[in-house]
């Protein structure tokens, strides 16, 4: 599986009601349900850096570019 597709599965995965945007909500039901132990805080500081266009939601544009940021050494 390539990398772009690893991560539309990824991001579909995280978009619960397939509307191809996450929200904080969806992002922390899904990490919780993934067994994820994840804080409010972390999520608005993910937020913060993959949300470039500060609409409280993440696109898979936005999602992927975030992705490569952190997987940058």
């Amino acid at each position: 599986m390539s990398t772009n597709e690893e991560l539309t599965r990824t991001f579909s995965e995280l978009d619960v009601n397939d509307d191809g945007q996450i929200t904080m909500t969806e992002f922390l039901t899904a990490m919780t349900a993934r067994g994820e132990k994840i804080t409010a805080a972390e999520v608005e500081s993910i937020f913060q850096d993959a949300d470039s266009d500060k609409d409280g939601r993440i696109s898979l544009p936005e999602f992927t570019e975030a992705w490569r940021r952190a997987d940058r050494p």
